[in-house]
């Protein structure tokens, strides 16, 4: 908690140093770097690994109004003050950290101070973070669908297309420039692989297009965040809510075999929070559940949690699975009554919507980033901080026959539902922008590489994608190349 009460002082008396003038007053380059550094630090901190300790005690929401109370001051200074250096100053501090228009004033000090060392610093690290995780991934050659897909065809030059980008973001930070055809061509809808978007600044280049791009993010804080940059629409669905819809349920076994089922990739435990869901286990309210653990993972990662599983003394009531075929997991959610979830940030999480569609209630961490927590309601489950977390996984065990989780997707929610919501927002922007809308998009899906609920809808977009393939031909890099099939 050392690092979580650091961080909190740290952005308090950065908004402090700046309200009363000092902090603008040094003279020192290499110091405002630094602090300018520690904040960065700071706000990862607390909204993305202490979450749930900032939720009980400044609220989710206390970065970002610190930021607010001094976004005036800056953009006075940033705008008109006499000094130059200040000017500068200013400047920087709104293009680098998540101020209200952060990406615009980023565009602009790329422009005016293109030598400057911390930006050149920030640049160099945004390149090569982007260049580890390609690194990290086991290919390099990527079909096209399998990270875009054309919702609707372009038809004359009154009446764009539709693309939806939901994969490989990085690419386009490090080639911007693959954008500039496509949006001549689409509308872009794009949805963020993870929320939490204020720490991926490389999304500013889909703020530069002729038409805004539309964003679909599912929490309030992402999309407040993004109503803050000129040229980008953000809207409340994303991935998981476009789970398809399995018309025929699985059968229900006559006893359940699980109490609790945890449905997440064992390759990213810290931020699934694999290890809280095994101390709940152990709290006096959850001592006789039976918990099922579903992911996906590496081998010696899953290995590695069973090992943890063990020195517990819980192999008795864990069950691991892993690396199920996706068509597989429905029949294994029969088999359990509740379902939790405890990542601390997401976008629009698939795991639960594959709860609801089982009509199993789930319980999740209030403080989860990239969730709409209005989804949690008397159908469908809880939502509460971690202090309750073990009180409300009891209360829905014994309650469980009381939600209506697979009668709310099937009204709210699934491919059909939300795609004909998608379509519905995005004739309403295209009208705006005066555009024509002669045909619908087609239904999206949010399961495996490729999302097209129907095959043919694919292959209708033929000669798109092979337009698509000759842009991105057009590149040369060595982390990428790319095919049709």
């Amino acid at each position: 908690m050392m690092e979580f009460e650091q961080a909190l002082e740290t952005l308090a008396n950065f908004c402090n140093r700046l309200d009363s003038g000092e902090l603008l007053a040094t003279t020192a380059p290499e110091a405002l770097w630094s602090v300018r550094s520690s904040v960065t630090a700071a706000l990862s901190n607390l909204l993305v690994w202490h979450r749930p300790a900032l939720e009980s005690s400044k609220g989710i929401d206390w970065p970002y109004q610190c930021l607010r109370n001094v976004h005036p001051l800056l953009l006075s200074k940033a705008k008109g003050a006499a000094d130059d250096w200040q000017r500068k100053q200013a400047m920087l501090c709104l293009a680098l950290l998540p101020f209200p228009q952060q990406w615009q004033w980023l565009f602009k000090v790329q422009e005016l101070y293109p030598q400057e060392p911390e930006l050149q610093a920030f640049l160099t690290a945004e390149r090569s973070a982007i260049r580890e995780k390609m690194g990290h991934k086991p290919q390099h050659a990527y079909k096209l669908r399998h990270f875009i897909q054309v919702l609707k065809k372009p038809r004359s030059h009154r009446e764009k297309g539709v693309l939806r980008i939901f994969s490989l973001p990085y690419l386009f930070a490090l080639h911007g420039q693959l954008l500039d055809p496509l949006s001549e061509r689409y509308v872009l809808y794009v949805e963020p692989p993870m929320g939490i978007v204020f720490r991926h600044a490389w999304w500013r280049f889909f703020a530069v297009l002729r038409e805004p791009a539309v964003f679909g993010v599912s929490s309030r804080e992402d999309r407040k965040f993004l109503q803050q940059q000129t040229g980008i629409v953000p809207v409340a669905i994303a991935h998981g809510d476009y789970m398809e819809d399995l018309h025929q349920q699985p059968v229900q076994p006559a006893r359940k075999d699980y109490d609790i089922v945890f449905n997440a990739t064992y390759d990213d435990m810290q931020r699934k929070r694999h290890g809280l869901m095994l101390r709940l286990l152990q709290d006096p309210l959850l001592r006789d559940a039976r918990a099922l653990f579903l992911g996906r993972g590496r081998e010696a990662n899953v290995a590695e949690f069973r090992r943890q599983v063990a020195d517990l003394g819980l192999q008795e009531r864990v069950t691991v699975m892993a690396n199920l075929r996706r068509m597989d997991v429905p029949e294994q959610l029969s088999r359990c009554r509740v379902g939790v979830h405890l990542s601390l940030y997401e976008n629009g999480c698939r795991s639960i919507y594959e709860f609801f569609r089982a009509d199993i209630p789930c319980v999740i961490a209030s403080s989860m980033g990239g969730m709409d927590l209005t989804l949690f309601n008397a159908w469908t489950g809880i939502a509460v901080p971690d202090a309750q977390l073990a009180e409300a996984i009891a209360a829905v065990l014994r309650d469980s026959q009381s939600y209506r989780p697979r009668e709310w997707f099937m009204r709210f929610s699934g491919s059909a539902n939300s795609s004909r919501r998608l379509n519905e927002i995005l004739q309403g922007w295209f009208y705006q922008w005066g555009y024509a809308w002669s045909e619908d998009i087609v239904q999206l899906g949010s399961s495996g590489a490729s999302r097209y609920v129907h095959a043919a809808d694919y292959h209708q977009f033929g000669d798109d994608f092979a337009w698509l393939l000759e842009v991105f031909n057009s590149i040369h890099d060595d982390c990428w190349t790319f095919t049709l099939e």
